[in-house]
């Protein structure tokens, strides 16, 4: 009776440890399969509007916390797109990969998670056989994606 009251005890308490241990390792992939869907429908708002000039589009799906919004008002923005000659022409998004937490909160209180969304971009100036590969950082702040 003894062994097994030990035994349950060693049980209860290495239980909470593996189970940080396996969420560490695959909470994120989980969380990657709920958020996807979130994480595209935002990637793809974001580069329709891109495609489409709707510049109150893009600079609303501009992470509110990311460096250009803190340090670039609407209007900077407009004087921005402006000047750009570059105009996206097709997209397409490859992968939604490496959803991460955010490791730090003094720089960004208000981030949540920070992921990685690969797409193929052609330009209007470029041609349809000029495929470029970016990677872009999207991220959730207060529990919505943002472009980051």
């Amino acid at each position: 009776m003894k062994k097994k009251i030990k035994f349950t005890i060693l049980m209860l308490m290495t239980a909470p440890i593996v189970a940080l241990v396996v969420w560490d390792a695959y909470g994120n992939k989980l969380t990657l399969i709920l958020e996807r869907q979130n994480i595209e429908q935002t990637a793809e708002r974001y580069l329709k509007a891109e495609r489409e000039r709707n510049l109150p589009q893009v600079y609303a799906l501009l992470a509110p916390s990311s460096v250009y919004r803190k340090t670039h008002t609407y209007q900077d923005y407009l004087k921005d797109a402006g000047s750009s000659s570059k105009k996206i022409s097709t997209y397409r998004i490859i992968d939604v990969y490496r959803l991460r937490d955010n490791d730090n909160r003094e720089n960004f209180p208000q981030v949540e998670k920070f992921v990685q969304v690969e797409v193929d971009v052609t330009f209007t100036d470029t041609g349809e056989n000029s495929i470029y590969n970016y990677c872009f950082t999207f991220l959730k702040e207060n529990g919505l994606w943002y472009k980051g």
